[in-house]
This record gives C-alpha cells, structure tokens and sequence, in this order.
C-alpha cells in the first residue's frame, strides 16, 4: 500500500470474493474504500484499486482458464506486487484449516502482525455485546455536537462521519496519526460530511466508538480482551509490539517503520498486532457455524459472501469466507488490497476443489 494513504486502511467494504459462475480477472475503476463486489453467484474477481481515470487493462473469461492455472494466477499477481516470501495464508474448508503459505522471509524473523482495520470487527463486536447499539453517542459522551448520531451508525459506517478528520494529514515520509499519539479523540473533529444513514466508511467513526467503549470501561481493549479476544483463544494481541516482535517489510536493507496507531486515539480504528495464528483463530471464532451475528456485525457481507479486510502503511489483510471456504491472508506490500486479491484466488481454487471430493 502507498504510505501516503491515511486510511489505516483503505480497508472496507469490498473484497476479493465474487460469487459468479466464471472467473473475471479485470482491473476495475474503484474508489478505496469499493475496491471489490461481491454477489450471489460465486467466482474469485480479482480487481486492483487504480485511479478514475485508469481504463480497464486485462479481462479473461473463467471459461478459458483451466483448474490448474489457478495457482499461476497467484504467482503472476505476487511476481509483479507481493515478493514470494512476503505473504501468508491459510483456507478452511470442510476438512479443517491449513496453512498456504508458511513462516518465511519478514515472517520468520518476527512474530506479531498488523491487522489493520480488521481491529474493528473485535470493536464492533465488543460494542454490540456491551453497549445499547440505539442508544444516542452524546448520551455516552456528553461533549459530541450531533444528537442525533447513534452506536449502531458507528459501528455500521452510517454516521455520516468523514474517513478521518481534516487534522489528519497525507505524507509520504511521516506517520499520519502521529497528531494523535498520546492525546485523546478530539470530539470537536466528530462533524458528519454526508447525512445520517448514508453509507461513509469511517475510521473516526471507530475512533469514536473506542471513546464511547472508553468512557463505559476504562479501557476498550480491555474490553476487547474481555468480550472478543479471550473468548477466541488469542493470547498474543497487543497494541504495542516490541520492534523485534513486529513483521515488517524491508526498504533499502531496514525494516519500514509502522505507523504508531496503537498509541493514538484511532487505535480503535486499526491497531491491534498478533501472531498470524491469532488472527486464525479470530476467524474461526467469528465464523463458527454457531456463532451469533454480533460476532460479525462490522463485517461486510453481500449475498453469501462475509468478510474483513485491513490495511496499514505497508502490510494488508483479509478474511473473506465464500462457498464454505474461508481464506485467512496477510501480505507485506505496497499494492493496495494484495491480500484479498490474494484471497479471491485461493477461495476460487478450493471451490473448484470441493466437488472433487
């Protein structure tokens, strides 16, 4: 991902995943935050975020794309975006879950691993299980302006507030949210740009959702360890990894530095870190054939498709779940959404698989 995107993501509301009846590689015209379109019929549509004016560059019918070339796909995709050993994966099909790719290179020389704004799925989660999801913000924090603006437009991105406030500044070569290290949520930067109701992805709106969580627990984390993260077995999570923990691409010889978002009010919004198994097994607790919809409430969903993405300054990652396959997928690179393209891929060849059985 680029590092001046400011999005702590350009995570949100598309995934790799579309359920059709052939596989569609094209490159798509789509603003960050729609990067992928799911529907109810099932394939694996990869589709790269460029600019407005960035025409289509490739289609492929899935009718002329073999069983085998499957896997080429992925290689043609990491050989001109993702270096070989800088991604992880694994699927879970009826048969249990296996690893994809192993610990290598970055991988096998730390631990821990950014998940991004998949942080807000553990958020929406312990916002659904412990506050009243109508209940008004200002009732929790007295200092918001809007009156109206409710839990649930927070955890659902329909609180009309913009992706981060005006005070957040792109920069190629510094952090973006090093503002908010160490200060609280500025409540006054809480100012809706479209109406209630409307659709806005909004790390704010989850910065703002940790406060309410901060304000009613002492701490949102804790809460999370509570209500999310101990339930799901992860002992590993943490908002604050040691240097020599942290995986991270390497730039000209020296590991990128992440942004320190942990640290800041929009924590809530992206900064948790765990091991790859960890974020496994928070898939697998979300998923669970069992599980109730609050476990999933801030991820998105069309047709049969479920998923969360995430993206921070130089690392990606998605758990996307189709067609009884789940893809768990974490990348270290630049590309925009490389780990739901990634995750399309390997959703498309287990699909092809099960009938097999």
């Amino acid at each position: 991902m680029i590092a001046a995107d400011t999005s702590v993501g350009r995570s949100a509301p598309r995934c790799p995943v579309r359920q059709a009846s052939s596989l569609d590689i094209v490159t798509r015209v789509r603003t960050p935050a729609r990067s992928f379109r799911p529907s109810v019929l099932f394939a694996a549509r990869q589709v790269s975020h460029v600019t407005r004016t960035t025409p289509p560059i490739s289609r492929a019918s899935a009718n002329t794309i073999p069983v085998a070339m499957i896997t080429t796909l992925v290689s043609w995709y990491m050989n001109g975006n993702v270096p070989r050993r800088n991604w992880r994966a694994s699927v879970t099909t009826p048969d249990g879950r296996r690893s994809v790719r192993e610990r290598a290179g970055p991988y096998a020389e730390g631990s821990l691993l950014e998940w991004g704004s998949i942080t807000k799925g553990v958020v929406g989660t312990t916002a659904a299980m412990t506050l009243e999801l109508e209940r008004p913000v200002r009732s929790y924090l007295p200092a918001l302006a809007d009156p109206d603006m409710t839990i649930a437009d927070l955890v659902h991105h329909t609180s009309g507030l913009p992706r981060v406030p005006a005070t957040i500044r792109d920069s190629l070569s510094r952090d973006p949210y090093r503002s908010a290290v160490g200060v609280p949520l500025d409540l006054a930067s809480a100012i809706p740009v479209v109406p209630r109701g409307q659709y806005e992805y909004s790390n704010l709106g989850y910065a703002l959702l940790g406060a309410v969580l901060d304000a009613v627990h002492g701490d949102w984390f804790d809460a999370a360890v509570e209500q999310v993260l101990g339930p799901a077995g992860i002992a590993s999570a943490t908002l604050a990894p040691a240097v020599i923990e942290r995986i991270m691409p390497r730039r000209f010889g020296r590991a990128v530095r992440p942004w320190n978002l942990g640290a800041s009010s929009f924590a809530s919004a992206g900064g948790i870190w765990s091991t790859f198994d960890d974020l496994c097994r928070y898939a697998d607790w979300a998923l669970d054939a069992d599980a109730p919809r609050s476990r999933t409430v801030s991820w998105q969903r069309e047709g049969v498709s479920v998923w969360i993405n995430g993206e921070a300054r130089a690392a990606g990652a998605v758990i996307a779940r189709a067609a009884g396959v789940t893809a768990v997928v974490h990348v270290l690179a630049k590309a925009p959404y490389a780990a739901d393209r990634i995750a399309g891929v390997l959703i498309e060849r287990e699909r092809r698989r099960l009938p097999d059985r």
